[in-house]
């Protein structure tokens, strides 16, 4: 990604969780939590950054965490973790899992003879998509 995209794609959760924040403040939680999932989870082709930069990944999970918590009137110094799970929303990590092992999937399941070919070949075994696909995939707990 280059950095036009990687403030494109800031820029575009910024505004969607303003939006959210701005037009919706008085609805109940539970109206927020549904759109919150409806336009906070769908991160346009999160499963194909596979040259993403990490400062880039890391700001979009702030941003994430904090529109969650500016949807909900929580202050900024709150637990995102206890926020996400109290109100029964995925957080950044999550979706991307999902979208991976969901999309992960549908490739190796697929009888498709196009996607086949694609699935046998080296550039899908070894390549940076499929490194990054297990990266997130294969999450290790440490401690």
């Amino acid at each position: 990604m280059t950095d036009d995209d990687d403030i494109k794609l800031i820029t575009k959760l910024l505004v969607v969780g303003n939006t959210l924040q701005r037009k919706f403040s008085y609805c109940s939680r539970e109206v927020k939590m549904e759109l919150f999932r409806s336009h906070c989870y769908s991160i346009y082709c999160n499963l194909l950054w596979s040259r993403f930069k990490v400062a880039t990944l890391n700001r979009l999970k702030v941003c994430h965490n904090d529109i969650l918590k500016r949807i909900l009137g929580l202050p900024r110094w709150c637990s995102s973790s206890l926020a996400f799970a109290r109100n029964g929303v995925n957080n950044l990590d999550v979706i991307c899992r999902h979208s991976v092992f969901s999309l992960k999937s549908r490739v190796e399941l697929s009888a498709n003879s196009i996607i086949t070919s694609v699935r046998q070949s080296s550039a899908y075994v070894c390549g940076p998509i499929q490194q990054r696909w297990l990266g997130l995939l294969l999450v290790q707990n440490v401690g």
